[in-house]
């Protein structure tokens, strides 16, 4: 090691300042890991749902899907032959891998203003918790808002739609029957595969190519109807029914007034993470400021929409590597100034598209 005054080398102290920054937000990044998914309603309940996996690495996030039945299944009696024909009815959706990256950096300036071991760990703890909010608000509103325009609706957020994670309203897209855009999930055609596709219901009483059903509601119990209806619809089939619905702000209000004077459940772990929620079946219902209007392809909220989904298929995978991992300080050659990076890297992923459902077009002004 070097000693304190050799010009040939950084000087003790200097190295082991290095290391404390690094040891300092690497014993800091369970914290930091679990503040991003508590910091979300939606991101808490795939954990909590063990909803969130891990792959080691590959070249694509791959999801293995089954759409057909085995069909040598029969009665049989006696010495009746077995049909022995090979059968198909698997294939795989692809998906490319996201990334979020950030930095936190610390100049030798702030170094120096700051002076001593606990006001420099303060610096660092500041800076942490900016990082962490804006991850989490970027995480949360890929997966959720996406990019949104009126000419296709929802897509990644990334440039050229390539490179993001895939949200909510690009999985369960206005359109049904036919695919709006020329990015087919996972490499598959809904237009192609009616398997493959996901149910849609919308309660202004507008047709919609393949919508499942249209109402058209004013009132709380026709609301009630219209999500109970969805719920039934993707309910459909084997694989369970949805466990969590994700609401805008509007939309929930309303259904938490339409239950206002009836008995309410919650989904207890989720209210003791300090989420606000409500049963709807076997669904927990919460509501996030990111869900866009699926209607109108709009950012801002005219009508709400209502995602229901079965996170026995629907996932979040993330590469076990790079699971909100920090890197240590390094010191270019060229500043006075240390850079840690924090590094994301995952992608949501359907196996089932038939047991996910989107409403859309909810009036923001249903009051009785």
């Amino acid at each position: 090691m070097a000693t304190i005054g050799d010009t040939g080398a950084p000087s003790t102290n200097t190295i082991y300042y290095d290391a404390l920054l690094s040891t300092t937000l690497a014993a800091y990044r369970k914290t930091l890991y679990d503040n991003i998914f508590k910091d979300s309603a939606f991101l808490a309940f795939l954990r909590l749902t063990d909803s969130v996996r891990k792959q080691n690495g590959g070249e694509r996030v791959a999801m293995p899907l089954m759409y057909g039945k085995n069909e040598t299944v029969k009665v049989v009696g006696g010495y009746e032959v077995l049909d022995t024909t090979p059968q198909d009815g698997m294939t795989t959706a692809f998906s490319e891998w996201a990334e979020i990256a950030g930095t936190i950096s610390i100049s030798r300036k702030e170094e120096r203003q700051n002076a001593g071991e606990g006001r420099i760990l303060n610096l660092l703890e500041s800076k942490t918790k900016q990082a962490e909010m804006t991850m989490r608000e970027e995480l949360n509103s890929g997966l959720l808002l996406g990019k949104v325009s009126s000419s296709t609706f929802v897509e990644k957020t990334s440039v050229g739609g390539s490179f993001g994670l895939v949200p909510l309203g690009m999985f369960f897209r206005k359109l049904n029957a036919t695919d709006p855009t020329t990015n087919n999930i996972g490499n598959i055609s809904a237009a192609s595969h009616d398997w493959w596709r996901h149910r849609t219901g919308f309660i202004n009483n507008e047709t919609v190519a393949g919508q499942d059903f249209k109402l058209s509601i004013s009132t709380y119990a026709g609301f009630e109807l219209a999500l109970r209806r969805m719920y039934n619809f993707c309910s459909r089939g084997s694989g369970g029914s949805p466990d969590l619905c994700v609401m805008d702000q509007v939309s929930f209000e309303t259904y938490e007034n339409a239950l206002s004077t009836k008995v309410r459940y919650a989904n207890t772990k989720m209210a003791d993470m300090g989420f606000d929620n409500i049963k709807l079946r076997g669904a927990t219902v919460i509501w996030d400021e990111s869900v866009p209007d699926i209607y109108t392809g709009a950012e801002a909220i005219t009508v709400g929409s209502a995602f229901f989904i079965n996170t026995n298929f629907y996932n979040l995978i993330i590469d076990s590597e790079t699971d909100i991992v920090t890197t240590p300080f390094i010191e270019p050659e060229n500043q006075t100034a240390k850079t840690a990076k924090i590094l994301f890297m995952g992608q949501s992923a359907v196996s089932n598209m038939r047991k996910h459902g989107v409403i859309g077009g909810i009036a923001q002004d249903i009051a009785a």
